[in-house]
């Protein structure tokens, strides 16, 4: 009889996935390089790709656990396996929504390291206990203490909404991480994981010697399963994923694919299939939204409705490695933040500029994102909500964009009423949701030589031109189509095309009203 493959969805925990015989994706090898070659360790990866994991890892080889580690590739590398105090933080426990909670949290971490080494500190000050905690464990066991903290910045994201929040949560954090080099002496390593990079966020002030090794190509695959891996590893995985589904095994490999695969955390390097969704999907037999579903997006709606983020110019954007790690500036710019979090990933790498081009690494991001956002800005006013998708799209594919306006209009009015800082944004953003929600073929301030137009939709037999006004007249949203030459770029293209102008309401919080022109 087949053995049953125990998939490790939700376990982070090193030692019950190697006891209780969970398929394991062996990252030793990474862990030992780790160990033996930088003493301050920084590491940004999104949420469920392993970070914990990695950490428990970690936490097991520096306490000399090598039973865990018969057969995998450290234990041919290390020869010496020592044993030091561990002292391992994980601050993604809470919800923090004062620099109390974030006080109580640590001192509670702290109190159970005291306890578990036998050390006692007198100070209040989080900060002095952990230098009282590191210093007394070094003068009573004699060796040098490893620290592992685990989603370090989730005080700093629940409250990135917060100015002064975030503010008072950052200060108390820089001091508390001051600590580690200025307990220099008495450290054998030093890690930290998290979404968000460090590199301007002023965090790591006062612990200047992190070496970041986010996006370096030699841990690309760190956390997540790489193309090998998967290939690898999943070779019975996936036919018995494929014979329960009643689908070819090659079917299979390509759904997981187009679902799941394609991060890259380097300029250079495999793709990285994300493992929650993988495991996920295995462990069940279907393929379902995993990763999106588990975590909650409520921090970056937030700051859509403090900021006037373009959406509709997501897909795309480059960004060299410095904007890519700066955070600070996100009233502007969140797309280092999308990301960091994983919604964005580096699509290709262009070594002359050394900008990143980015996009949605997978289907399962790119629908999940959108919906959320439709969720969000499209929200039923009680009676059902008019977005019908499949008659949307019909509307378009058949050459009905006054059907589609209307339909629009419809939609409109059972939005919420909540104002917005910046209603054109808002309108446009409206727009490009359900474009994107279409699955349609949609850009957003499409350049040309004379401007850029608001929103052009290409379907296989039509090419629709938009241009919205706020609090004006349809007719100059079209005469701008037409002055500014927008039509231009598609003049021979077989396609009809149709010139759409509307204006959009503040007062109604609605279309007023549009005009069309079709040209062959």
């Amino acid at each position: 009889m087949e053995r049953k493959i125990k998939y490790p969805v939700g376990i982070q925990t090193f030692s019950e996935i190697i006891e209780e015989h969970y398929l394991y994706v062996d990252k030793t090898e990474f862990v030992y390089k780790l160990a033996n070659d930088s003493k301050y360790i920084f590491l940004s990866r999104p949420r469920r790709f392993g970070k914990s994991l990695l950490m428990s890892t970690l936490e097991e080889y520096f306490k000399g656990h090598r039973q865990l580690f018969k057969g995998l590739a450290i234990d041919s590398l290390e020869k010496d396996w020592s044993e030091y105090p561990v002292f391992r933080l994980d601050l993604s426990t809470a919800n923090y929504t004062d620099s109390e909670r974030l006080i109580e949290l640590i001192k509670r971490s702290l109190g159970r390291i005291s306890r578990k080494y036998n050390l006692s500190s007198d100070a209040d000050n989080i900060s002095d206990i952990f230098i009282d905690l590191i210093e007394q464990s070094f003068y009573k066991y004699r060796k040098k203490v490893v620290i592992l903290i685990d989603e370090y910045d989730k005080p700093l994201l629940d409250c990135l909404h917060h100015p002064e929040l975030h503010e008072s949560v950052r200060n108390e954090l820089r001091s508390f991480y001051s600590c580690i080099k200025a307990c220099d002496e008495f450290i054998r390593f030093a890690m930290l994981t998290g979404v968000t990079k460090f590199g301007k966020v002023s965090i790591f002030s006062g612990l200047n010697n992190l070496l970041d090794i986010s996006m370096l190509p030699e841990y690309n695959t760190l956390c997540g399963i790489s193309e090998s891996e998967f290939h690898h590893i999943f070779k019975d995985s996936i036919r018995i994923f494929a014979d329960t589904n009643d689908i070819s095994a090659d079917k299979a490999w390509e759904e997981f694919k187009r679902l799941y695969d394609g991060y890259h955390f380097a300029r250079k390097g495999e793709n990285v299939y994300n493992p929650f969704s993988v495991l996920s999907a295995l462990k069940i037999n279907d393929f379902k939204s995993f990763w999106y579903a588990t975590g909650s997006s409520s921090y970056l709606i937030k700051l859509i409705e403090q900021n006037s983020y373009n959406l509709g110019k997501i897909d795309g954007q480059r960004r060299t490695e410095e904007q890519l790690g700066n955070i600070t500036d996100i009233s502007h710019d969140f797309v280092p933040l999308l990301f960091q979090s994983g919604y964005l990933t580096i699509k290709n790498y262009d070594p002359e500029t050394k900008e990143y081009t980015l996009g949605f690494p997978n289907r399962e991001v790119y629908e999940a994102f959108w919906s959320s956002l439709k969720n969000h800005f499209f929200r039923e006013s009680g009676g059902g909500s008019p977005f019908d998708v499949r008659v949307l799209t019909q509307d378009l594919d058949q050459g009905y964009p006054d059907n589609f306006m209307k339909r629009m209009k419809a939609l409109f009015a059972d939005t919420s009423s909540e104002p917005e800082r910046n209603k054109e944004i808002h309108f446009q953003n409206m727009m490009a949701i359900t474009a994107k929600m279409l699955g349609l073929n949609v850009r957003t301030e499409v350049h040309s030589a004379a401007g850029r137009c608001d929103m052009l939709i290409l379907t296989h037999h039509f090419i629709y031109i938009f241009e919205f006004k706020i609090n004006a007249t349809p007719q100059e949203a079209l005469s701008q189509i037409h002055e500014r030459g927008y039509l231009k770029p598609f003049l021979t293209d077989n396609r009809t095309k149709f010139i759409i102008g509307a204006n959009f309401s503040t007062q109604e919080r609605n279309l007023s009203g549009w005009v069309i022109e079709s040209v062959k």
